[in-house]
């Protein structure tokens, strides 16, 4: 049976992975280079930042603006 978790636990291991530094230790959502859909990843990349709900919230911000244009 596979637990259920929150979405704060959820968002927490995420950070948890980015915590350990494996690259940067930093982290963007965008999309795809190929169009193909959306990545979080981490990243040496223009626009990354420490923090797993920031990058999400930096994407969403984004997609707010483009929706208004």
């Amino acid at each position: 049976m596979n637990k259920e978790y929150s979405d704060t636990e959820l968002l927490d291991f995420l950070q948890s992975l980015n915590d350990r530094q494996r690259y940067t230790g930093k982290v963007i959502l965008r999309e795809s280079s190929t169009g193909r859909g959306w990545r979080l990843h981490e990243t040496s990349s223009g626009g990354n930042v420490f923090s797993v709900r920031q990058a999400i919230t930096n994407f969403m911000e984004k997609e707010d603006e483009t929706e208004k244009e």
